[in-house]
């Protein structure tokens, strides 16, 4: 790729950047300012469909940069990688439809409720940061190196 092609790609990323953060800010003041209008609901419809939008391009965008290099097993190991933090954040969104008023993760103030919330904030955190990465290695680097990533899917073979 051109340097010129670079920086063309460069500033439309700057300006996607600036407009989505833009948008986030909007939804975030509009929610705040003129809750349960029309607005609000059509400015946070418009931010999510947004972010939405580009998660499925840049996959999209991924995906056939690969489509033509990686084997079968690349990709089986990509999908069950990817899997992984798509679970976790499912499961945070899953518990964070739980009622907090009731005692379904723990009595108030127990230690049982205090883990739970620990551990869906670390599930929240390894979901978002390892669909980051994902996505990343897939928008990124030579695409006809396969994806090798083995060492969470290798089964242990009983020693002797």
């Amino acid at each position: 790729m051109t340097t010129a092609a670079k920086s063309r790609k460069d500033r439309l990323q700057s300006v996607q950047s600036i407009g989505f953060l833009a948008l986030c800010l909007l939804n975030i003041a509009a929610d705040r300012y003129w809750p349960g209008t029309m607005s609000a609901t059509l400015i946070r419809y418009a931010f999510f469909s947004t972010f939405a939008i580009s998660l499925a391009v840049r996959i999209r965008a991924g995906y056939l940069r690969r489509r033509p290099h990686w084997t079968p097993t690349s990709w089986l190991l990509y999908v069950r990688l990817a899997a992984m933090p798509i679970l976790a954040l499912s499961l945070v969104l899953y518990l964070s439809s739980f009622d907090m008023s009731t005692n379904a993760l723990g009595a108030p103030h127990s230690t049982t409720r205090a883990i739970v919330a620990v551990g869906v904030v670390a599930m929240m955190l390894m979901g978002v940061f390892g669909l980051i990465v994902a996505l990343d290695w897939l928008a990124k680097g030579e695409p006809s190196e396969q994806f090798t990533r083995t060492r969470w899917f290798q089964r242990r073979r009983a020693p002797g």
